[in-house]
């Protein structure tokens, strides 16, 4: 669908690949060492405390992920097949070269060795649906990125919203962002942000738009992903259930789930076989 249409931006200001593995059996030192030399250059976001500084957004960076595939779920949209990746590894950048000689390497690299990758790319895009007053809300307490010891656990999600919903007037989509209220004065409905709140000090979020535009047949409109300390866990699940509650979040019956991936973040190549 248009972007100026729609009445959001079409600028970029970042790029993002999320690379699901399925790892060869057994540990290969060849592959191994193939894959690290891949970041060479690139920021490991598992030793990077706080927001990338310009010159590593330029390099690019990357996080190794390995699966916990009793914590992922199955969503209403395919592929399920990427809950069958042991591992993941999120790419981001200033610009997509790098991340793709990155993705392009590692699929060589693994098949060689009987592994494979199913790559997911999106674009990263200034805010929408953000006033002053919802940036100070969602933003300005909002838990900085950190080291993987620190917040270990990393979620990946994926969604896409209904034909209804683009083809709402923007200020009736930006409505669902905001609670409700009866005549009295009492909330109806806590709408978006007030649903996700308690995640606000707790959740790094990072949010990948389809280049192409929202509502076109496959892929996904959003690719979303999420760092956490474990004893924040059950605050993100709550958080999710929160927003998947429609009389809560009403937004909810506009949005269709691809899978929910969860891992630990790792620091090394090797550590992806655990």
């Amino acid at each position: 669908m248009d972007l100026d249409g729609l009445n959001l931006t079409s600028e970029v200001i970042g790029h993002g690949r999320f690379l699901f593995v399925r790892l060869p059996e057994g540990a290969d030192r060849d592959l191994i060492r193939a894959w690290e030399r891949l970041g060479e250059g690139m920021e490991n976001m598992h030793r990077a405390e706080g927001p990338a500084s310009p010159a590593a957004f330029r390099r690019g960076r990357y996080q190794l992920l390995r699966a916990l595939p009793a914590m992922s779920r199955e969503g209403g949209l395919p592929p399920p097949s990427l809950l069958q990746a042991q591992a993941l590894v999120q790419l981001e950048g200033a610009s997509p070269e790098f991340l793709d000689g990155y993705a392009e390497g590692l699929r060589r690299a693994l098949e060689r060795g009987r592994g494979s990758v199913e790559c997911l790319a999106g674009v990263q895009r200034p805010r929408s649906y953000t006033s002053y007053a919802m940036t100070r809300f969602a933003y300005a307490g909002a838990l900085a990125p950190g080291e993987g010891a620190r917040l270990p656990c990393g979620v990946a999600m994926f969604q896409n919203k209904t034909p209804e919903w683009w083809a709402m007037d923007w200020m009736r989509r930006e409505s669902f962002f905001l609670p409700r209220y009866d005549d009295a004065g009492e909330m109806t409905a806590e709408g978006h942000a007030w649903a996700a709140r308690e995640g606000v000090p707790a959740i790094v979020r990072r949010l990948f738009h389809r280049a192409e535009g929202y509502g076109q047949p496959g892929g996904y409109d959003f690719l979303a992903y999420f760092e956490f300390a474990e004893a924040d866990a059950p605050t993100f699940r709550s958080v999710v259930a929160a927003l998947r509650d429609t009389a809560r979040n009403p937004e909810w019956s506009y949005v269709r789930e691809g899978p929910e991936w969860w891992g630990r973040r790792v620091a090394r190549v090797e550590e992806l076989w655990g």
